[in-house]
């Protein structure tokens, strides 16, 4: 009889020790995928503000462009998306050295610059995403980067 009650504790030991490291493998990889979906999120996230940074970009050379070809009233309008991987965002135009944006978005907290090349002036200045315009504005000689509903 002995011998019986061995072999029930036998079964009952195994089956709680394959629970526990089936627990384990199966933490170890949700623990590692969820690693690894954050890195993709912030990849995702970078790519996605430097293609809407290069557009913004070439929005400012376009409107350049035009105002030294003698446009009279100039205005570029784009819209963008308004968030990116689910994410607000922010466009800053910076013009103490060289002219560049720098795109920020705060969750995953990315940043991203890109540089911009004009003839005329810029004026700095920091929107966020949606629909945005290029303007010309005669009175200071600048273009001027803004949301298109203000």
């Amino acid at each position: 009889m002995r011998e019986w009650k061995d072999r029930a504790v036998s079964t009952t030991i195994g089956y709680a020790l394959t629970l526990g490291v089936a627990s384990l493998l199966i933490t170890g990889l949700l623990i590692a995928g969820g690693g690894f979906l954050q890195d993709q999120r912030e990849g995702t996230t970078r790519t996605e503000l430097a293609v809407i940074g290069e557009q913004v970009s070439a929005d400012l050379s376009s409107a350049d462009r035009l105002n030294y070809s003698g446009v009279d009233s100039i205005r570029i309008q784009r819209n963008l998306p308004q968030r990116v991987t689910g994410s607000a965002y922010t466009i800053e135009l910076n013009t103490a050295t060289q002219s560049h944006l720098v795109l920020r978005s705060a969750e995953p907290e990315v940043v991203v610059r890109v540089d911009v090349a004009t003839r005329t002036d810029l004026r700095a200045g920091s929107i966020g995403g949606g629909s945005i315009q290029v303007t010309y504005d005669p009175t200071t000689d600048e273009l001027v980067l803004s949301n298109a509903n203000t």
